[in-house]
């Protein structure tokens, strides 16, 4: 077996020596439990050939750095078993009947990694981001293919609209609250990974925000956090504080989304707010935003 690349983006915080420890076990797991198989060390996935299923690797590595690697096995077993659900033949039956399907249809926003392996129905927002369509497959999120619609015979508008609405009914996301809750920012959590789909109808989450919305960050599926709009000094310093904390959140995981910023205002679209997927930060608010945060700015500096 060659040696792993030196640094992989999926996995940058192990040693050559972690990652190959790491993609021994799953190679093991992955042989043991569907036989032939093929792993893209440098893109961090698996594909199954006999189940025509491509299993990513970031999330579980995330989750794996987080425990003592003599648990590693346990965790990618469990991980890799649930590839069971995924199966081509199992995946058609359960989504070849709209009408049956249409209570487990969901929205979660994802990164463009999530998109890489199926022309996924999704609509795209700032910053590489993306509104999925997906079915929850008890607990585990499984996006649609578009090859679908043309069994269901329903415009891809009301299948969104579907699954919107049975996010925000059964996927609630909720203020984190007590100690572990920032002054300057906040976060709000879910229980699955669809509690994202709430973005797409910001306003019944956090009703009091005023006119000019709200920064918002998705580094997590699990997690939002949100900095309310102020043109004064205190804004820009909380708001770089949430940036922070959501960058590293994003760093550390598991199921990491987005290290990028939004602005979300009642009645608006989603809008760019910054760029830090580059590893370093860009403004990219709109007009007249931006000016006036940059003046803000300046004057906190020049003081």
């Amino acid at each position: 077996m060659s040696a792993p690349p030196v640094s992989c983006a999926w996995a940058p915080w192990w040693t050559p020596e972690q990652l190959r420890d790491f993609l021994n076990h799953v190679e093991s797991v992955v042989q043991a439990r569907f036989g032939e198989h093929t792993v893209d060390e440098a893109e961090g996935t698996v594909t199954v050939e006999d189940m025509d299923c491509v299993l990513g690797l970031s999330n579980l590595a995330q989750t794996c750095r987080a425990v003592d690697s003599e648990d590693w096995r346990l965790i990618i077993y469990g991980h890799v078993a649930r590839l069971d659900d995924f199966a081509p033949d199992l995946l058609a039956e359960r989504l070849g009947n709209y009408e049956q399907l249409q209570p487990d249809l969901r929205v979660r926003v994802v990164g463009a990694h999530h998109l890489n392996q199926i022309d996924a129905v999704s609509d795209p927002l700032p910053l590489g981001l993306s509104a999925c369509l997906s079915v929850d497959l008890d607990g585990a999120a499984c996006p649609v293919d578009r090859s679908y619609f043309s069994e269901w015979g329903v415009e891809q508008g009301e299948v969104m609209a579907a699954a919107l609405a049975n996010t925000l009914m059964d996927e609630p996301l909720t203020p984190l609250e007590g100690d572990d809750a920032p002054e300057q920012f906040q976060i709000l959590t879910g229980d699955t990974l669809f509690v994202t789909g709430h973005l797409l109808d910001f306003g019944r989450t956090i009703p009091d925000i005023g006119d000019m919305g709200a920064v918002i960050t998705v580094p997590a599926a699990h997690t939002v956090m949100v900095c309310p709009v102020e043109l004064d000094e205190q804004f820009v310093d909380n708001s770089a504080t949430m940036l922070a904390a959501s960058y590293i959140r994003y760093l550390a995981g598991p199921n990491s989304v987005s290290p990028n910023a939004l602005w979300w205002r009642p009645g608006h679209p989603l809008e760019g707010f910054a760029r830090l997927d580059d590893q370093s930060f860009q403004l990219v608010a709109p007009e007249p935003l931006r000016s006036q945060l940059w003046n803000n700015l300046k004057t906190k500096r020049d003081e």
